[in-house]
């Protein structure tokens, strides 16, 4: 499988299947607007306990998430943004539950992995998710040693309406990785040998985050995109976007678009005023500790400006050359 793995063809297998096909949520957890959704269970829960899914039925939802605690160890294949593929049932029996494991088994067979390199292992599993106390068997998924998701059927759930509930999910960029381990497991049609893992991970994660409407800020989501951009202007050294950066941009913007199907179009200046702002943040702070007196300076401008500024503060021509690129 050497295409991207794209919406309509998981969607599409799983509705031929007679699963019902959920919209994924906006990625803000439960229209609050400080923690995200890290996984696709979160919204078919919700979903189920306000009555908007019902007992025996199969689900389905390709739900995009972020999970804050990778940032300090972004590489290939350890993401802040994926989408987090996910069936679920309530009130099912084992029956019920062996057969949705076999339908992801028989996804994968049609994208092409090999039978023989998918192992698992097991555990039981114990937890709280808000005021659901819940417990079960969960299986760990591998391919060729490289885990892809896991599967937990719980007979044990704290709730009236809920005798039982199981929660498959499976990480789709690591499944398309698993058979074209050739290319990064960030890249999309473009090589992007480029930029780093982690420069990649975060413009990912950057750009789910503007598709579903976070604006950088100082407080709850949007300083999770301030953050996130700050992180990069550090990677790429405070320099300015190349075209090349650029593309990659353009292709998270098309990826997650497919997946999330925003009502609004992106304005991509909000993205690149942020990263902007972070860029002269770090250039200000550099000169700042060299001792030039620059204190005055608001980094909210562009970089013509800020070469402006710097220049009528007293820093020297070739000093600005090198700083501000």
């Amino acid at each position: 499988m050497n295409k991207l793995l794209l919406s309509k063809d998981i969607n599409q297998f799983f509705q031929d299947r007679d699963y019902t096909i959920v919209k994924p949520s906006n990625i803000i957890n439960n229209n609050k607007d400080t923690v995200f959704l890290s996984s696709g269970i979160q919204p078919l829960l919700f979903g189920y306990l306000k009555k908007e899914l019902e007992s025996n039925k199969e689900y389905f939802v390709a739900q995009p998430v972020i999970r804050t605690q990778y940032l300090e160890q972004l590489s290939e294949g350890t993401s802040l943004a994926f989408v987090n593929s996910t069936t679920s049932k309530f009130n099912l029996s084992e029956e019920d539950y062996q057969k949705l494991v076999k339908d992801w088994l028989e996804f994968f067979y049609s994208l092409g992995l090999e039978k023989d390199k998918i192992t698992t292992t097991n555990d039981f599993y114990e937890d709280t998710w808000k005021d659901l106390s819940l417990s079960g068997k969960r299986t760990f998924y591998y391919y060729d040693n490289l885990e892809i998701g896991d599967s937990t059927f719980f007979t044990k759930v704290d709730h009236k309406e809920i005798e039982s509930m199981c929660d498959l999910g499976f990480g789709v960029e690591r499944v398309r990785w698993c058979t074209n381990k050739d290319k990064s497991y960030f890249d999309f049609d473009k090589d992007t040998k480029h930029l780093s893992p982690e420069e990649k991970a975060l413009i990912s994660a950057i750009t789910l985050l503007a598709i579903n409407g976070v604006i950088p800020s100082q407080k709850n989501s949007g300083y999770r995109a301030r953050l996130f951009s700050k992180h990069l202007a550090d990677l790429l050294s405070a320099k300015k976007l190349s075209e090349a950066d650029l593309e990659y941009f353009k292709d998270c913007i098309k990826y997650w678009k497919d997946w999330q199907k925003p009502e609004k179009e992106l304005d991509f200046s909000l993205i690149e005023n942020e990263y902007e702002r972070n860029c002269n943040s770090i250039i200000k702070s550099e000169l700042l500790e060299e001792g030039y007196k620059i204190n005055g300076i608001n980094v909210n401008i562009s970089w013509d400006e800020m070469k402006k500024r710097l220049q009528s503060s007293g820093v020297p021509k070739e000093r600005i050359k090198k700083i501000v690129r």
